[in-house]
């Protein structure tokens, strides 16, 4: 993108790719700002891992859409753990509600073309018994660890998130020592108050963006869990690998917003 930020000169691609980025920032700044982010500790010290599964799949969200996510559900107060496309509405053969706005990612397609796409909660369409009926019936955990806690142990934005995003992902308990989430806080904001600025000549070229960090956090937290199922003993080797190609997967599919 330019200096200017000229949106009638960006192409399609680029222009959803400004807009999901800078909602996605956002998201993320409103919920440390106004104290309703998960990840951060509550008034009483705790934080509150979500789980949020798409709701055509069954399966848990990658970082990049999960942690705007977690936000939307917490600032709106929706009750579902589930997210769907525009295709799962239509399919529904409901409507979005007016001035609701869907979670943004970008992704490659079969034919290594990218495209845009956008996630609704039940709260967000005008029929969502309907939306319900036609997404799965239970979310399918890859992951379970309902019985452990894990430790965030670093301010750093890969590291806390990461250990974050294994918690929602396994059904697990997390803590963190205050000091620690209050230097996270201020490591994360830099970022989103970078990706806000409307012109590339404002931002600083030394922060990395949302979406490079997000995808490395989905590389921590799937390592974590795997440790640990390791330590545990529950988890073949087979498991394992099966994990790490789906992981990899994901990874090609994505595209760094």
């Amino acid at each position: 993108m330019s200096d200017t930020q000229d949106l009638s000169t960006l192409s399609s691609k680029d222009l959803s790719g400004y807009y999901i980025a800078r909602q996605r920032a956002r998201l993320i700044k409103d919920g440390i700002e106004n104290n309703s982010a998960p990840f951060m500790p509550d008034s009483n010290g705790k934080v509150n891992p979500i789980f949020i599964y798409n709701a055509k799949t069954g399966f848990n969200l990658e970082a990049n859409t999960l942690i705007p996510a977690v936000c939307k559900k917490v600032q709106q107060g929706f009750e579902s753990n589930m997210i769907g496309t525009f295709g799962l509405v239509n399919e529904a053969k409901t409507e979005i509600k007016e001035n609701e706005k869907g979670i943004g990612r970008i992704f490659k397609d079969k034919n290594n073309q990218f495209r845009s796409s956008y996630f609704y909660f039940p709260e967000q369409v005008k029929d969502p018994d309907a939306f319900k009926k036609v997404s799965v019936k239970e979310a399918k955990w890859e992951q379970r660890l309902p019985n452990e806690t894990f430790k965030i142990t670093s301010p750093e934005i890969t590291e806390y998130l990461g250990t974050y995003v294994a918690a929602c992902n396994t059904g697990a308990k997390i803590e963190v020592n205050p000091e620690i989430a209050e230097k996270f806080k201020a490591n994360i904001l830099a970022v989103t108050e970078n990706e806000l600025k409307k012109t590339a000549a404002e931002k600083n070229p030394d922060i990395p963006k949302m979406s490079e960090l997000l995808s490395k956090v989905d590389s921590k937290a799937l390592n974590l869990i795997i440790n640990r199922q390791k330590e545990l003993g529950i988890l073949p080797e087979k498991k394992v690998e099966q994990a790490e190609k789906q992981h990899k997967r994901s990874q090609k599919q994505s595209i760094s917003r």
